[in-house]
């Protein structure tokens, strides 16, 4: 049977999906159209077999909150997607989603504030592909909904000085790719050098040869690569690479996990210090728990004030803390634990020593942990998320239990993206 022709038909944008993308409705059925903006007048292109997604073909008349996309790459790479949305108008959508996640699990009426916006080309971390072809080793982001690689010589939310560094990143991994293999690229801007970590799903995995490392060690130094893992091992290392938590060096193991940007995790950091909060910090004898505690992105700062216990599940990462803590000047002591949260929380006798707690789960939140908190009587608890939807669930946890949700602070350190960062304090009534 011949398949029914694709359906050009002209419609409106009525808002934006969770991923960003225009929403309109054709014939009773929702669609969603990329690069759209609320308000546009638009001609799209959809196929018969009732698919969610549209292609834009042609913006009919222009809605209010666009803006000029700043990178030329845009459109073609998948990188971003909502460079055409001026930046008050991303602000104030992606304040909106926690709202409306938030009211999903019936708690309405929570003080959001608004979005702080960090600034562009401020991204110290980013995962690239790596094909090698005919031209060479490309390096990229893969083109919207496709496998095709995207070869970027600029960027607008990256550090300018990893942008830099690819074309050197691309002559010194040649060697070390057949012709047609590909891998992925984990690039860390550091204080104290480029930390590049090379990963393979499958092919070829073994480590290069001698005379491969000495073609490397030549190239590291022309891009102030300070450290070159493989598949995360350590292979070549100039000199440790290092982030800052607060006044404290970090060396983070290859691939970890740190905040997306230093601005970013700035602020996050201050609104961390603020919810817990002047009495607990200045307390004599307070304790504070830090719950999936990473490489210490807050542990160290709020040791400055108060004991800390930080607990973590990936044994590399506390390593991490209790190596750059028996080093660090001026802190309070840092006891750190390595531990699976989400298999086995803490029990309510491991939480009741502390006057508050901290914790920064992945994006499929803390729930395990969050009804063991709901049962306890932790005066204060903050909360970091990068993920709307489980925050509020586990929100909705805590309030069941007692707590009250104060206020709730977004960060934007994903420009141009729908992701969202955000800190929350919950205090017990």
């Amino acid at each position: 049977m011949a398949q029914s022709p694709e359906i050009i038909s002209e419609t409106e944008i009525t808002g934006l999906g969770h991923s960003g993308d225009g929403v309109a409705e054709i014939d009773g059925r929702r669609v969603y159209v990329p690069y759209t903006a609320p308000g546009d007048r638009v001609e799209i292109k959809t196929a018969p077999d009732e698919s969610d997604r549209a292609e834009l073909r042609r913006i009919v008349r222009y809605g209010d909150g666009r803006a000029a996309p700043p990178c030329r790459h845009y459109g073609d790479c998948g990188g971003c997607a909502l460079q055409h949305l001026s930046d008050p108008f991303v602000a104030a959508w992606k304040r909106q989603l926690i709202i409306d996640a938030l009211a999903s699990r019936g708690l309405h009426g929570v003080a959001v504030r608004p979005t702080l916006t960090m600034p562009a080309a401020s991204r110290r971390r980013a995962a690239f592909t790596l094909n090698h072809d005919a031209n060479g080793v490309q390096i990229g982001f893969h083109a919207r909904m496709s496998n095709r690689l995207v070869s970027i010589s600029e960027c607008c939310v990256l550090d300018a000085r990893i942008v830099r560094a690819l074309p050197g990143l691309g002559q010194l991994l040649y060697p070390l790719l057949r012709p047609g293999q590909s891998a992925r690229l984990l690039v860390t801007w550091t204080e104290t050098g480029l930390d590049a970590d090379v990963q393979f799903g499958t092919g070829r995995k073994s480590e290069p040869n001698l005379r491969q490392r000495t073609q490397i060690a030549a190239v590291m130094e022309n891009i102030d690569l300070a450290r070159l893992s493989w598949n995360g091992a350590v292979l070549l290392e100039r000199r440790k690479p290092l982030v800052m938590m607060a006044d404290t060096p970090v060396c983070p193991p290859p691939g970890a996990f740190l905040q997306a940007s230093e601005p970013g995790q700035a602020a996050l950091t201050a609104l961390v210090l603020e919810a817990a909060g002047r009495t607990i910090l200045g307390a004599r004898g307070a304790r504070i728990l830090d719950l999936f505690a990473g490489c210490g992105t807050f542990t160290f700062p709020v040791a400055a004030y108060v004991r800390v216990h930080a607990v973590e599940g990936n044994e590399a990462m506390t390593e991490a803390i209790r190596h750059a803590s028996r080093h660090a000047q001026g802190l309070k002591q840092i006891e750190v634990s390595q531990r699976d949260l989400q298999r086995a929380p803490l029990r309510p006798d491991e939480l009741s020593p502390y006057g508050a707690i901290i914790f920064d789960p992945p994006k499929a939140g803390a729930r395990a942990q969050a009804e063991i908190i709901a049962r306890c009587a932790i005066p204060r608890v903050v909360s970091v998320s990068c993920a709307p939807a489980t925050f509020a669930r586990d929100a909705r946890t805590l309030a069941d239990g007692g707590y009250r949700l104060v206020w709730v602070a977004p960060v934007d350190q994903f420009r141009w993206s729908a992701e969202i960062e955000l800190v929350a304090l919950f205090e017990r009534d």
